[in-house]
């Protein structure tokens, strides 16, 4: 017999229940993939704003033109290197 962790026992496989829990599962898996992507794509747009506000502050300081992109791309990889770490160490992703 299996038990389910709040101590009731688990519902038979043919039962309704049993399907129930099995597509609360399957929507739970569902949340939890689309909350990594979005995740994910807050980190790079972050990253793409920073790398922006980089190049348009490199332009306006340096004097040549490869300067601001070695500058936008450099916070571009730190940025969202960090927001990647920062939603690992929350538990938005795992």
């Amino acid at each position: 017999m299996t038990v389910h962790s709040e101590g009731q026992p688990a519902p038979a496989a043919g039962s309704a229940l049993a399907h129930t829990a099995s597509a609360s599962s399957s929507t739970q898996q569902t949340r939890s993939t689309t909350v990594r992507v979005l995740a994910v794509l807050l980190a790079v747009m972050t990253g793409i704003a920073a790398a922006l506000a980089a190049f348009i502050a490199g332009a306006h300081l340096a004097e040549g033109a490869a300067e601001p992109v070695v500058w936008a791309a450099t916070t571009f990889v730190a940025i969202t290197g960090l927001v990647i770490l920062l939603e690992e160490k929350t538990g938005l992703i795992g």
